[in-house]
């Protein structure tokens, strides 16, 4: 089993990024993040190993009063040819950039490259397993009525995979625009 801590969005958030699951899904690309039974997020860290007591400790000092993170998902990409990845691509966040360091920073164990600070690219994933034809095809069905979506991180998670089991959740605070 692997370990990821995980951002989850909005209400509004996540049924945009859900219905593109199920476009997806519709037109026969594929099936691979509805059947994964967990909602749409973005994962902050994945580890192979992890002492779960240490990070939940952690993690409830890192997490504890942190407030909601705005988030903007601008449009769909991948990981590049043969990656079988398709995934909305977020904008830059300084207060996303600086979650993340602070929990890689913080918990123990050895955190996969593409997760650690320097490597990590932001994303939420759309589909999985895809071939490169797929990839394509993906893109093609979730572009033409894509517009630039505005939203907020609510929740954290610890979560053990595959299947997903969550350990532990966060509420992050809502804090009223100015």
């Amino acid at each position: 089993m692997a370990f990821a801590v995980t951002l989850l969005f909005d209400a509004a958030t996540t049924t945009a990024i859900s219905m593109r699951w199920q476009l997806l899904a519709m037109a026969g690309v594929s099936r691979s993040m509805p059947d994964l039974g967990y909602p749409p997020h973005v994962s902050l860290a994945v580890y192979d190993e992890l002492d779960v007591e240490a990070a939940v400790a952690s993690l409830d000092r890192i997490l504890g009063n942190v407030d909601q993170v705005p988030v903007t998902l601008t449009g769909f990409s991948t990981f590049g040819a043969g990656s079988g990845v398709c995934y909305a691509a977020l904008r830059a966040s300084p207060e996303r950039d600086a979650l993340h360091a602070r929990v890689t920073d913080g918990i123990r164990g050895a955190c996969k490259l593409y997760y650690q600070r320097g490597h990590w690219t932001p994303h939420c994933t759309v589909a999985v397993g895809l071939t490169d034809a797929e990839m394509d095809r993906a893109r093609h069905v979730l572009e033409p009525d894509w517009r630039t979506l505005d939203g907020a991180f609510e929740a954290a998670e610890l979560v053990e995979f595959v299947p997903v089991v969550r350990l532990r959740r966060w509420t992050l605070s809502f804090k009223p625009p100015k």
